[in-house]
């Protein structure tokens, strides 16, 4: 749409856009045909694992619904790994000093780790990783996501007030620009809020045109009925 109204305003012709569901699919999910067409490799259902890191799977910690996200990518991730197990006897198997060892006795490696993780507390044991340079984070309840230290630190979340609703943080764009201090400018528009100013401003009406629409009941404030 913007492309579309960027050409507009360059040549003032206007364009017929045209997006289809399985077309920004594709786009957001070209792996699997890259793979397909690349390799002939069909990228099919692995749970929560992935194509590199092994083990690589969500674990549930002590508690209810509590549960951390973990991916050991090198082989370095492993001995670190290791060390904070304890050195373990199953871990000492040679076969799985690699990540092609790891990725055959995956299902192995995770019931292990599931046993350790239920013994301890997810936020205790995700600083654990961390510390030691694992790739981990907690697997967040959406009520926890507003409260997250990264995303404090990172701005996401910004509060904006809207007449109706109140006061809300609400999350903000994914990304972050040197010179925008805030993405939100204005809380979303009521019913009707700007139509005076958007016929006024662009269509160039004026009171009488507007009143009669008004009275016609094409343009308002609250829906027909309410």
């Amino acid at each position: 749409l913007l492309v579309a109204l960027e050409h507009r305003r360059r040549t003032g012709e206007g364009q017929l856009v045209e997006s289809t569901m399985v077309e920004a699919a594709l786009n957001a999910a070209a792996d699997q045909v890259l793979e397909w067409q690349a390799y002939g490799q069909l990228v099919e259902r692995d749970g929560n694992r992935g194509p590199v890191a092994a083990p690589q799977n969500l674990y549930a910690c002590r508690g209810e619904e509590q549960w951390l996200a973990l991916a050991v990518v090198t082989d370095e991730h492993w001995r670190a790994l290791v060390e904070l197990l304890g050195r373990p006897a199953w871990a000492a198997d040679p076969r799985l000093a690699t990540r092609a060892g790891r990725r055959a006795r995956h299902d192995a490696i995770d019931a292990e780790l599931s046993r350790w993780c239920a013994a301890h507390e997810r936020d205790a044991l995700v600083a654990q990783l961390l510390a030691r340079g694992l790739p981990a984070a907690p697997v967040l309840h959406p009520r926890e996501a507003a409260s997250n230290p990264q995303m404090l630190a990172r701005g996401f979340f910004e509060a904006e007030t809207h007449p109706v609703t109140g006061t809300h943080e609400l999350p903000g764009l994914p990304m972050r620009f040197s010179d925008v201090e805030r993405w939100y400018r204005s809380p979303a528009p009521t019913l009707g809020e700007h139509t005076e100013e958007v016929l006024r401003e662009l269509l160039g009406l004026g009171d009488e045109a507007i009143a009669e629409l008004r009275a016609a009941g094409i343009i308002g404030e609250r829906p027909d009925g309410a």
